[in-house]
Order: C-alpha cells, then structure tokens, then sequence
C-alpha cells in the first residue's frame, strides 16, 4: 500500500533516481486547489448542461407545434377544396337547371369570374366574390320558386267536389223553362251534403245567400284576377274574409236556389269575365 502512494523522480545533482512520496506536504497542500479547480469547473458546467437540455425540449416543442400546423393547414386545405367542388357543382347545377326553369338568362363567364364591375381582382378574392354571388343568386331563384308557387297555389286547378260534369259552360236548354240560355259554369252532379272545397287559395268575399238564383254561395278571390263561385250549397263553412287554402272544405252541396236537385254549380270569373271552369282543371 505504501508503495502506491510512491514514485521516482531523476536527480540532476546526484544523476540517480530517488523515491518520492505522493503524500507529501507539497502533495497534499495541493489538494484544496485541485478541489476547488474541480468544483467551480462542475458548478459552471451545471448550468450549460441544463441550459442544453432546456434548448433541446424549446426545439422539440417547436417541432411538434409546427408538425400540428402543419397538420392543420393540409386539413384546412382539403375543407377548402371540397368547399370549392361544392361551390362548382352549385354554380353548375343553377346554370344548367334553375336559371332556364325559371326563363334567366345564364350568367356570363365574365360575371362567374369577377371580370365585370371589378368586383373580384385578385386570385384571393375570387372565391369569396363566387361565394358571394352564388348566396344571392340563389335567394333570388328562392325567391322566383316562392312567387311561382304561389302563383300556383292561387290558380284553381282542381275539381271542387267528387262527380261527373252534367252540364258544361255555354248554350244548353234552361231546366226550368226548356228555353236556350247561356250556362255561365259547370254543374257538377255530387250527393247532398258531399263536402264541397276551394279549388285554390284565396279570401272568401262572399258567403251568404244569393237572391239571383244562386241560392247559397261561396265566392272566393284568388289575388290574381281570378275568382271562383261555388252555387246552390246546402250549407257553407267559412266566412267573409276568411283565408282559405286550396282543397279546404268552404261549404257542403245542396240545391238551394234555382236548381232542380243536388249538385255544385261552379264557375270561374276572370278579369269580370266568366270563362269555362274547364280549362283550368288540371286535377279532377
């Protein structure tokens, strides 16, 4: 053991190697120096180790967050294309469709592409401008299908009540009198009491008894210069100003009034001018 803490050093004076001890005073003295070398060396490298490992967790959090993005820019990216085919197939769906249904005009590659007004000007803009465009084109053909409907919804296209025609609109031999007279509608045969119902939608002007031979009648005015009369009832269910919708019972056959039985005697007055209820029938 003795031997290890020993070493030899050559002499210059003697010119022969002697044996030095390493637990001399000298030796020893230099110990506290090479501690305190040795701790301000591990104290200083400390804080570069730590400051090492704090930059690589900042870099790998970077990294993640710009992996998140760009994770979130490709899903971003694939909603906007499937917006853009949406976009198309609506652009497509309106020229091809809507637009000629309802007698418009296409519109022109130049509006479609922001070319007119200046209204798009930049790649940027453009899908924003067809956006655009595309919302009010179509609130205006929602709009047009709103009007046209109603518009249908106003025309009397259905059969007021179940039966045959038994006596059509113009000359035929008066019931009573056996005399020619102009028949100004239709009769329609129909058991008394069969529900009677409006042929389209409208307000009733009139629901009460009729003394010009009409007996019990029901008019209705349909808002578009049309107005539809319903004759001979037996019993009416609605009231002046009532709102009525088309196949709403308004009244019940009878053969009140000048009517030799029951039936419905119905006509269609357009313009003030009486007109055969026929040619607006569509649905019997």
């Amino acid at each position: 053991m003795r031997e290890f803490f020993q070493r030899f050093e050559w002499d210059e004076q003697t010119l022969t190697y002697r044996r030095v001890s390493l637990l001399s005073w000298k030796a020893i003295r230099s110990i506290p120096r090479v501690f305190f070398w040795g701790l301000l060396f591990g104290v200083g490298l400390t804080p570069l180790t730590y400051y090492s490992l704090w930059e690589r967790y900042i870099l790998r959090s970077v990294e993640k967050n710009i992996v998140r993005i760009r994770q979130a820019q490709q899903a971003i990216q694939a909603e906007i294309s499937e917006i853009d085919k949406q976009r198309q197939v609506l652009y497509e769906r309106m020229q091809k469709f809507y637009r000629p249904l309802l007698g418009m005009a296409p519109l022109s590659p130049e509006t479609w592409n922001g070319g007119m007004g200046g209204a798009a000007t930049t790649p940027e803009e453009l899908p924003l401008y067809q956006t655009n465009l595309l919302l009010a084109e179509y609130l205006a053909i929602e709009k047009h299908f709103a009007e046209m409907n109603a518009r249908l919804d106003r025309m009397p296209c259905i059969m007021p009540v179940n039966g045959p025609i038994v006596s059509g609109f113009g000359m035929r031999a008066d019931p009573f009198t056996r005399q020619p007279k102009f028949h100004e509608g239709i009769d329609i045969d129909a058991p008394l009491g069969a529900p009677v119902r409006a042929a389209a939608a409208g307000r009733v002007i009139t629901a009460d008894w009729n003394n010009g031979g009409y007996g019990l009648e029901v008019e209705i005015d349909h808002f578009n210069g049309i107005v539809t009369k319903y004759a001979h009832l037996s019993k009416v269910a609605v009231k002046r100003g009532d709102l009525v919708t088309r196949g709403q019972i308004i009244g019940y056959v009878g053969s009140t009034g000048y009517s030799t039985g029951p039936h419905l005697h119905y006509e269609v007055i357009e313009n003030g001018i009486k007109v055969n209820p026929e040619k607006y029938i569509l649905i019997p």
